[in-house]
Order: C-alpha cells, then sequence, then structure tokens
C-alpha cells in the first residue's frame, strides 16, 4: 500500500515537472512587458506626482506672494489711517463734554466744552461750513459776498438768509467787528479763527462774559479729521464721526495705496496769491500733497526752505530742475490764476522753454479743493491731484465715476 501511495505521489511530480517544460515560450517575455509596464506604470505616476506637486508649489507660490502683498497693503492703510489720525485721537469725548487742544494750546494744555450748546456764533466762514457737515447749526455768522458764496457751496444754500440768523459782520477780520453786538446775543459757544485776528479780538470780551471760545487752526486733512471729531460730539451728532469723517478717511488712503513706486514725476507747485506768485513747499497743503503721493516737489531742494511754506520764485531755479509738470493753487480762481501766470512768464522764453510747458502740463487746482477747506471732499481732491501726477495709472475710483 505505501509503495502503491509512493509511485502515485511521483507520478504527479512528473506530471508537474513536464508541465512547466511545455508551457508557453513567450511566458518570461510576458512576465517582462508586465513588469516593465509596472515599471511605467510606477514612472508615469512619479512624474504626474512630481508636475502635481510643481503645479502645487506654483499656486502656493503665488498665492503667497499675492498674501504677502495683501498684507503690506493693509500694513500701509493701517499706517496712514494712523498717521491722519494722530490729532483727532487725542480729542476725549466723555458723556456730558469735549476736551481737547486747540490753537491756544501752545502749552499741551485742553479746553473742555460742554456738548449741544443751544446758541452758536461761528465767526469764520471756512470753519462755518465745516461746523454745519458736522452737524451743527448757528444763530449768528460772518456774510459778504465770499462767504455767502462759501455757504452755497458747501452747505448748499447761503445761510445768511436763514430765518432768525444775524450776520455780525461782513468780514471775517476781527478788527471790523462789533464785539459788543457780538457779545450782546449770548451765545452759549463762540468759534473762531487765529487769522486776521479773530481769536485776539474776541477773546478778552468773551471770557469776560464767561462765553466759551474754540480757535481753530486747520490746514490740512489731518486738521480736518481733528475738527471733524471734536464739532460733530460738540453738536450731539458723533455718529457723522463714521460716516462722513471715516469715509473721508478711507476714500485718501485707498487713493494713496495705489501710488505707483518708481517714475515719479517732478512738480513744481505755485501759489497764485492776490497779488503775486509763490512757490509753495511740502509745508503747504498742496505741498505736502504732492510728497505724499511720492512725487518729487522741486521746491524742497530750493534753500531756504526750513520752515517756511512759500518761496519768492527764481525761474533760473526752476528751469535748473525742469520739471514734468506744473501745477498752481489758485486764491481768486482758475481763470484768474491763469491770467495772471500769462502776465507774469507769458513772454519769458525760461518759462517758455520748460517741458512742463511746453508739453501742456500745467494745471491750474479747482480753488474749492485746493485753496478753500474742501471739509468731506479732501478725498476728491486727492483723486484729482493723482490724475494729474499719474494720468497713466487706472485708479479704482476712476470706475465709479
Amino acid at each position: 500500500m505505501k509503495k502503491l501511495f509512493s509511485m502515485l505521489l511521483c507520478f504527479c511530480l512528473m506530471v508537474g515537472v513536464f508541465a512547466a517544460c511545455t508551457s508557453n515560450p513567450d511566458s518570461s517575455d510576458t512576465s517582462s512587458d508586465a513588469s516593465s509596464v509596472a515599471d511605467s506604470s510606477v514612472i508615469s505616476a512619479s512624474e504626474s506626482v512630481a508636475d502635481d506637486s510643481a503645479n502645487a508649489s506654483d499656486t502656493t507660490s503665488d498665492t503667497t506672494s499675492s498674501d504677502d502683498k495683501k498684507d503690506d497693503n493693509e500694513a500701509l492703510k493701517a499706517s496712514l489711517k494712523a498717521e491722519f489720525l494722530k490729532s483727532a485721537n487725542e480729542v476725549v469725548v466723555n458723556e456730558d463734554s469735549v476736551t481737547f487742544k486747540d490753537a491756544t494750546s501752545t502749552d499741551g494744555s485742553t479746553i473742555t466744552v460742554a456738548k449741544n450748546p443751544a446758541k452758536v456764533l461761528n465767526l469764520y466762514a471756512s470753519f462755518t461750513t465745516l461746523w454745519y457737515e458736522a452737524g451743527g447749526t448757528v444763530i449768528g455768522c460772518i456774510g459778504g459776498s465770499s462767504s455767502q458764496e462759501l455757504y452755497k457751496e458747501y452747505i448748499g444754500r447761503d445761510i445768511t438768509a436763514d430765518e432768525g440768523m444775524t450776520v455780525v459782520a461782513t468780514s471775517s477780520s476781527g478788527k471790523k467787528w462789533d464785539t459788543e453786538q457780538i457779545i450782546a446775543l449770548n451765545p452759549d459757544l463762540i468759534i473762531c479763527s487765529t487769522a486776521m485776528s479773530g481769536y485776539s479780538t474776541i477773546e478778552k470780551p468773551a471770557k469776560a462774559a464767561n462765553i466759551p471760545v474754540i480757535a481753530v487752526s486747520y490746514n490740512d486733512f489731518s486738521d480736518y479729521l481733528k475738527w471733524f471729531k471734536v464739532f460733530c460730539n460738540i453738536s450731539g451728532n458723533a455718529d457723522l464721526w463714521d460716516t462722513v469723517a471715516m469715509k473721508s478717511l478711507n476714500d485718501v488712503v485707498d487713493v494713496l495705496c495705489e501710488i505707483p513706486d518708481g517714475n515719479a514725476p517732478r512738480v513744481f507747485s505755485m501759489f497764485a496769491n492776490a497779488s503775486t506768485l509763490e512757490a509753495n513747499t511740502s509745508s503747504t497743503v498742496v505741498g505736502g500733497m504732492v510728497t505724499a503721493m511720492k512725487a518729487t516737489n522741486i521746491v524742497d531742494d530750493w534753500p531756504n526752505t526750513d520752515g517756511a511754506d512759500r518761496l519768492t520764485i527764481n525761474l533760473e531755479t526752476v528751469y535748473a530742475a525742469n520739471p514734468d509738470i506744473i501745477i498752481v493753487q489758485c486764491h481768486a480762481g482758475t481763470d484768474a490764476a491763469e491770467a495772471q501766470v500769462a502776465e507774469t512768464y507769458g513772454s519769458n522764453p525760461v518759462w517758455q522753454s520748460l517741458n512742463a510747458v511746453k508739453n501742456g502740463k500745467v494745471y491750474y487746482l479747482e480753488k474749492s479743493l485746493f485753496h478753500n477747506k474742501p471739509n468731506s471732499r479732501f478725498a476728491e481732491a486727492y483723486q484729482k491731484l493723482a490724475e494729474i501726477l499719474y494720468p497713466d495709472v487706472n485708479f479704482s475710483f476712476k470706475s465709479s465715476k
């Protein structure tokens, strides 16, 4: 039995060996091909993974670069806003009063004014327009044609014609005021300017009558934000801070953040006042705006600019710098300024040889935006100047016009 079992086992082994020897002769190649296909699949898969990784890396790099630019832009916006708001952030708003520095606070002292004064006198037309923009009204103001034009443009009407309005004077010059008439109105608050002897004229009579006086000094956009915060909180309209002032701030900052780097134009900024033409340094509002927009104000390279707002113009010095653009700030309107420039320099060969003149790059700035206090229209002023300095830039504000 054991022998029979052994014989059967041997027979099975022999059949297995024979089957192996007579199998498909191409099987080795097939195995090789299968192995090759497998290897190719692995390689292709590896290459695909590598490509995907490279693409993912590129995408990640692009995303990172975009995120970095976005972060840089947000950081720039935050920095600009902080700088513009520096003075406004010093204003302290209390439950019943507002504490701040005015133009008399040369020693760092502050004044405190109660909220919601019932009767307000404003003795400077530009500040009257800002007081109304911040939600206030007055019982007395300055009249005269120039003031009336300001009221119409910024308030929307000539407030000297309002019922119950007292025109206390037709000039902002304090020397022409009847202080007894002003004090007799018994106001709860007087707002005035330190210019044209305004504050020095009314200070003592008002103090004797126990009437608080705010002496305003307002030149640039930062000043606008400060005084808007003071005024809207005193007038009881604090909500206007966000809807008016902060909107203006955001719009101005947006313009400045879109100013390109490189290829900055060389700019000559002039001021056409009532009698002469002067050069604006960067200490002036317009000159400062030019510098803030990364352009070069050629006047800043002149001698004796330290502490100076405006300088006497020397055309030879202007020619040496040969500006790309000339802007003219207008005291009495663009037509009057253009006539003044033509009369002063029109036939002068040095003026005619300037690149800005030859290329038609002399611009007369709108009085209401660049000489008067533009208040909430400051953003419009920045936009117009940006378009002059960088005409080829597709600023985002253009699409909203």
